[in-house]
């Protein structure tokens, strides 16, 4: 199995995911972005104006979401999701290279999965050692490493790395 094969699987996915967190939201927007940029995503659905930064978001991951929210005074505000595959186990390499992402892009959402779940060194560091720290990329946001379930097509709340 390759990457580029769960793609479209993970944008169903992920647009269901973030319409079950924003109930009311009427847009959702979700695709793959690995051969494109978050940037020309924004841009391509209007939603530039919603990130200051948008033009510097020149990076390729895999599967880019959106969320466009109104608040009760008629404010819009727009959150990110950002996901990134892997078909092997994850690993402290990958790790750092969605956190690297996430750093820059800001989303609401980072998630970084793979069929294969995660690497045992990764586990223990979160679960043992109670390295939770690794996972942060802005105060009080976390990547959600988690297994890709390939039956159902989705990341079951059960396999998620936690520690």
């Amino acid at each position: 199995m390759r990457e580029h094969e769960l793609y479209p699987f993970v944008c169903e996915w992920l647009g269901r995911f973030l319409r079950s967190k924003f109930r009311s939201v009427r847009h959702v927007w979700s695709e793959d972005t690995s051969r494109s940029s978050v940037a020309t995503f924004l841009e391509r659905h209007n939603l530039t104006s919603h990130v200051p930064w948008w033009a510097t978001l020149d990076i390729a991951v895999d599967v880019t979401g959106a969320v466009l929210l109104t608040t009760r005074n008629g404010r819009k505000i727009l959150r990110l999701a950002i996901v990134e595959v892997k078909t092997h186990a994850i690993n402290l390499r990958d790790l750092s290279q969605v956190i690297g992402y996430a750093k820059v892009v800001l989303p609401h959402f980072a998630f970084l999965i793979s069929p294969k779940g995660w690497s045992e060194s990764l586990h223990r560091l979160i679960r043992d050692f109670k390295r939770a720290d690794v996972l942060e990329y802005a105060p009080n946001r976390k990547v959600i490493v988690a297994k890709w379930d390939t039956i159902s097509q989705s990341v079951r709340m059960g396999e998620m790395l936690m520690p």
